[in-house]
């Protein structure tokens, strides 16, 4: 199955929902009150998401890792090393937008979910919109 891309949305914004082929369920996460760098997480029923607010947008993803099931959410936010058109050419980039496990340092991309190593593995990621100072993930 495919899994949809995080479409984050400026916490700055009120929006709604936009229309989609198939409605989503939305869960209330609580108010727009988050800081720059503030993590958040909820439960949706039984699934562990954080919240993260980055360059104002709000992100959401799966507090699971893949690899042997951390919370993936308690990591720290950093960056990565971004591709080189030259040897010996390094270039830091992403800063902030790079979640990486607290066990192991498996790295994940907060806005695709996808494995900075291996873009085939990723963990699930969500729309988060902000409506009337209260945020909610779009299920």
């Amino acid at each position: 199955m495919n899994q949809p891309a995080i479409s984050a949305v400026p916490a700055s914004a009120s929006t709604s929902v936009s229309a989609s082929p198939t409605p989503a369920f939305r869960h209330a996460a609580g108010p727009a009150d988050m800081k720059e760098g503030e993590r958040r997480i909820v439960m949706a029923g039984n699934i562990s998401i954080g919240i993260f607010r980055v360059r104002d947008r709000y992100y959401a993803i799966r507090n699971h890792c893949p690899h042997e099931g951390a919370e993936l959410c308690r990591g720290r936010l950093t960056g990565t090393m971004l591709p080189a058109t030259q040897p010996r050419q390094y270039e830091w980039g992403r800063d902030n937008m790079i979640l990486r496990c607290p066990w192991h340092q498996w790295e994940f991309d907060l806005e695709t979910g996808r494995h900075v190593a291996n873009p085939r593995l990723r963990v699930r990621t969500w729309r988060v919109v902000e409506e009337n100072c209260q945020l909610f993930l779009e299920i």
